[in-house]
């Protein structure tokens, strides 16, 4: 039996597609937009309900995708009737990695507990740059649960200034007994 194709597998096809229509950059923007609106909880529920036919389905989708790139919408739609939506998120930041590869930048990726202003974005990504040497992409999410401050993420390196981790090594301190 055929193994099914990995979220890299279905970035990469996506990107060679994209760069010869010379779209990269646009079908990026798309991709983030719909999986934004296809984790919606809403959609969520709405995709993976097996009483709603797979023809309601993919006119939701049409409906959702309108103004895509036919080519991204036929995607979405063969996501849906394979059910792997839940891949969406793992292949837009695939599809985002070949596409800073390409373009010679460095992926960041940051999780924050509040949305980031556009002045915030702008030093964070000026102070990765002169930390990394690098031009540097944003992903930013929220991340509720880190309660405050930010995790960096660059290839393997990771900065945790949350206040998650925090109370976290202070809970270890207080239980062993080591605050002095």
């Amino acid at each position: 039996m055929a193994k099914a194709p990995t979220a890299k597998r279905y970035a990469e096809a996506l990107f060679e597609l994209a760069r010869a229509r010379q779209a990269e950059e646009a079908w990026a923007e798309a991709l983030s937009g719909a999986r934004d609106v296809l984790s919606e909880p809403t959609a969520v529920l709405y995709f993976s309900e097996p009483r709603i036919s797979r023809e309601r389905k993919l006119e939701a989708v049409a409906l959702l995708a309108e103004g895509y790139d036919r080519l991204i919408v036929n995607f979405l739609g063969l996501l849906v009737t394979r059910q792997a939506t839940s891949l969406l998120p793992d292949i837009v930041s695939a599809y985002g990695a070949l596409l800073n590869e390409s373009a010679g930048r460095i992926q960041a990726s940051v999780a924050t507990a509040a949305p980031l202003s556009d002045q915030q974005r702008t030093r964070l990504t000026a102070w990765l740059a002169a930390a990394l040497d690098k031009v540097v992409a944003l992903d930013v999410r929220m991340a509720p649960e880190i309660i405050g401050g930010m995790i960096v993420r660059v290839g393997d390196q990771v900065i945790d200034g949350s206040v998650r981790s925090r109370l976290d090594a202070l809970r270890r301190q207080l239980a062993h007994g080591s605050l002095a």
